[in-house]
């Protein structure tokens, strides 16, 4: 199937479809092995820690990816809790908003040309990957480069983190407050109980680092407006891409959070508006729309799923897997050869399963599914809450058909282990069968 581009989706609106002739009812087809199997295997429920099964409430699609033709629907439009499966949504909107080759800047600015500087002005757009000392890409690397550039001594140093709007973001399940200006740290990490906290204690470890780089702070940490001001320092995160690939594959909520909090900045009006949750909501419903997705009973609470109020049904989840695959981002290839080539970079973000863990680089390839499904040709997005769980994306079956699927599993009163079994069941019977 020849590509079509992302854009080309706002044309379809333009088209009217006829209206068929109403016809009798035909009489309902008789289920496939493969859907009596699959029916089967879902109705059984889990084994509860007494072994004894189950029930698990679940929703599922399978489709073909080629001609989008649904082999499979249970429950399809009922609203499930999707937990990580959230992090589909939230991902793709940041990386088809903002593109693959998009990098996150952090920069610091001086308050005068003269002599002597009465404030530096540390302004960032959300850069989750921003460390406090590790390497260059870090607050003592920004450091490093104003004392690079003769600056001695200054006054206050300064935040400016507007663009990520504080009274705009609740705080979410993460618990640690959204913020322009996240640090990258580790198992260091300690939540921030408001935006304008995280504000100030990234300037309090800014004006650690400068006085350690050798620049006098005479001054305290506030915040404020950047301005008209002279540029001495910069640092440039790794393209989107990367940062959408770690977020997926390791399912980390903090980097969901804070890259769809970038992906709500509205770059479109006159000064850049700052981004807000309500902000980011109606921009990624654009882009999932244009995608094919029906949003209307979906509810979105957060990026990463962590969110108990999240709800997703198997029939969009399905569908935006199928807009994915359709319209690959950084290639030009058609469709199935990206995807047999492993050049969409969406769907190559995405843990691959059976990786193993025995090499560093293996254990980042497999993420969350590493050590799941050895053997198959699997790349899907996980997710686990409390009695819930879900698994969607891409299988390629013996025979070489490449299928998508949806599985979301709530309301289970057992072990999540079992939940994960089950899928790995059908998800298995899908390679053997599909």
């Amino acid at each position: 199937m020849p590509r079509a581009p992302l854009l080309s989706l706002l044309l379809l609106a333009a088209f009217t479809v006829p209206v068929a002739q109403t016809a009798p009812p035909a009489a309902p087809a008789r289920p496939t092995a493969l859907q009596a199997q699959l029916d089967q295997l879902l109705a059984a429920g889990a084994p509860g820690p007494s072994g004894r099964a189950l029930p698990v409430h679940s929703g599922m699609v399978v489709l073909d990816a080629a001609s989008g033709a649904a082999l499979y629907r249970r429950q399809a439009e009922t609203p499930i809790t999707p937990a990580s499966n959230m992090k589909l949504l939230s991902m793709t909107a940041a990386l088809y908003r903002l593109g693959p080759d998009y990098w996150f800047s952090t920069g610091v600015t001086r308050s005068n040309p003269g002599a002597a500087v009465n404030h530096l002005t540390l302004s960032g757009i959300g850069d989750p990957s921003l460390r406090v000392s590790d390497g260059e890409h870090s607050l003592a690397g920004l450091a490093r480069q104003v004392r690079a550039r003769g600056i001695l001594q200054v006054g206050n140093v300064q935040v400016d983190g507007h663009m990520i709007a504080p009274d705009g973001w609740p705080l979410p399940d993460a618990e640690t407050a959204v913020s322009a200006l996240p640090l990258d740290e580790g198992e260091d990490a300690r939540p921030d109980p408001t935006p304008t906290a995280a504000l100030l204690r990234a300037g309090a470890l800014f004006r650690r680092e400068l006085q350690r780089a050798g620049v006098q702070v005479t001054g305290g940490v506030r915040l404020g407006r950047a301005g008209a001001e002279q540029g001495v320092a910069t640092t440039r995160s790794l393209p989107l891409t990367a940062l959408v690939r770690l977020t997926l594959k390791r399912s980390d909520n903090r980097w969901a959070e804070q890259l769809y909090a970038r992906s709500g900045v509205d770059e479109h009006t006159p000064s850049w508006r700052p981004s807000t949750l309500a902000q980011a909501r109606t921009l990624q419903a654009a882009i999932l729309a244009r995608l094919g997705v029906n949003t209307a009973a979906l509810q979105i609470h957060d990026a990463s799923g962590l969110s108990e109020q999240d709800r997703l049904t198997a029939a969009a989840v399905s569908q935006l897997l199928l807009g994915i695959y359709r319209h690959p981002l950084g290639t030009e290839l058609a469709p199935e050869a990206a995807f047999r080539q492993r050049a969409n970079l969406l769907i190559e973000s995405l843990p691959q399963a059976g990786t193993g863990t025995a090499t560093e680089q293996a254990t980042l390839e497999g993420g969350t599914l590493a050590a799941r499904l050895p053997g198959l040709d699997v790349r899907a997005k996980t997710g686990t809450l409390v009695g819930a769980s879900s698994l969607s994306g891409y299988v390629t079956t013996r025979s070489g058909r490449v299928l998508i699927f949806s599985i979301l599993m709530d309301q289970y009163a057992g072990y999540g282990q079992s939940l994960r079994q089950l899928q790995d069941r059908i998800v298995t019977l899908l390679y053997t069968r599909g």
